[in-house]
C-alpha cells in the first residue's frame, strides 16, 4: 500500500504532532544524535509526509519522517519541507505506517507488536497470512509480534522504557521474552503439574529476573528447558526428577537454565548419543567377518576398545 506524494509546503515544525499509529514508536539515542547532526549541517533534504489534522485547525499528523521532525523542533528550525496528503481513516493510517516503514531499517519489534495489535483491534483480523498481507510484514514477524504480545504487559512495559538504548544496554529485550514465553509454553503444556503450582505471569517473571539478577549466561539458555523436559518425555530422567528440576528453576533466581540442564539430563542425552554410534560400530564390525585378514593397526585399536568396554562394564 503506497502513500501518494502531496503538494510540497515548507511547514513550521512545532504545527506538526506525533502520529500515535507510527509502529517506529522508539528511536535509538546515538542515531538521532548523528541525525541531528547532520540536520544541522546540511537541513532537511527528505521531505516530511503529513496530513492535516482535522480536529485542529492549521495543524498537521505525521505520517512520515519523525526523526527528522523531532531533531527539527530540537535545533529550533522555523520550517521543514513536507508534502501534505489527505487524511486517512484510522485504519489506513495504520496500514500506511506499516507500508512506508516496512522498507526502512529495522525498528524494535516491540513497537511492532503494539502497533498490529491496534491493527486488529480496529479490523477485527487476527489471522496471520491476512495481517501479513495488510501489513507488509513477513508472516514470521507477525507471529513472532503475537508471541510478545502474549506476555503481561508489566513485562511489555519494561521492554519500551529500554527500547530506545542500544541492544547491548537492554536488559528486557524482546528476544529475551521470546526465549521465555516459549519454554513456558512448553513446561504448561508437558508438566501440568508445574503449571498448577504456578501460573503464567509468575514463570515469566521468575524467569525475567534471572536477567535483571545476571544470573542469564544467554537468553538461548531458556531452550534447556525444554531438552530437560525431552529428557522425561523420553523416558532417559525420570519424569519426578524433571518437574523438581523444573520447580526449582523457577522458584530459585541463582539458577541458571544450563546448569540445570547439565546437572538433570546431559549425561543422560550424552549416553543415548554414544548408544547409537555403539550400534553403527557394531554393523561396521559385523561387516568384518570373513572378509579378510584384520591389519595390525585395526587389531591393536580393536583390543583397546575392549579392554575399555571391560573396564566400563565391569563384571557385569
Amino acid at each position: 500500500m503506497a502513500t501518494s506524494t502531496g503538494p510540497l509546503r515548507d511547514i513550521d515544525p512545532s504545527r506538526i504532532t506525533r502520529n500515535p499509529n507510527n509502529p517506529r514508536r522508539f528511536f535509538n539515542d546515538e542515531r538521532l544524535d548523528l541525525l541531528r547532526t547532520s540536520i544541522q549541517e546540511v537541513g532537511v533534504l527528505v521531505p516530511l509526509i503529513v496530513y492535516e489534522d482535522p480536529d485542529a485547525k492549521d495543524s498537521f499528523v505525521l505520517m512520515d519522517g519523525e526523526r527528522r521532525w523531532v531533531c527539527s523542533l530540537d535545533l529550533g528550525l522555523s520550517t521543514v519541507p513536507a508534502n501534505v496528503i489527505p487524511p486517512p481513516s484510522a485504519l489506513d493510517n495504520l496500514l500506511k505506517m506499516f507500508n512506508i516503514h516496512s522498507v526502512r531499517d529495522e525498528w524494535p519489534l516491540i513497537s511492532v507488536a503494539l502497533s498490529l495489535r491496534e491493527v486488529i483491534a480496529i479490523s477485527g483480523e487476527d489471522r496471520e497470512s491476512r495481517l501479513a498481507e495488510m501489513t507488509g510484514l513477513t508472516r514470521g514477524t507477525v507471529r513472532r509480534a503475537k508471541r510478545l504480545l502474549s506476555i503481561p504487559d508489566e513485562e511489555l512495559e519494561l521492554i519500551q522504557q529500554e527500547a530506545h538504548l542500544d541492544r547491548t544496554q537492554q536488559i528486557h529485550r524482546e528476544d529475551l521474552y521470546l526465549e521465555i514465553e516459549a519454554a513456558e509454553s512448553v513446561i504448561r503444556n508437558e508438566l501440568p503439574e508445574v503449571g498448577e503450582k504456578f501460573d503464567r505471569d509468575t514463570i515469566i517473571r521468575q524467569f525475567a529476573r534471572k536477567r535483571e539478577a545476571k544470573k542469564l549466561r544467554a537468553v538461548t539458555g531458556f531452550r534447556d528447558v525444554g531438552k530437560l523436559i525431552k529428557a522425561a518425555e523420553t523416558d532417559l530422567v525420570d519424569r519426578d526428577v524433571v518437574v523438581r528440576a523444573v520447580v526449582e528453576l523457577i522458584e530459585q533466581e541463582e539458577l541458571d537454565p544450563e546448569d540445570v540442564y547439565k546437572r538433570v539430563a546431559e549425561f543422560a542425552f550424552e549416553q543415548q548419543a554414544l548408544a547409537r554410534k555403539a550400534v553403527l560400530f557394531q554393523r561396521e564390525l559385523e561387516s568384518l567377518r570373513g572378509a579378510g585378514t584384520l591389519s595390525e593397526d585395526l587389531r591393536r585399536a580393536l583390543a583397546e576398545i575392549r579392554a575399555l568396554l571391560d573396564d566400563l562394564l565391569g563384571d557385569g
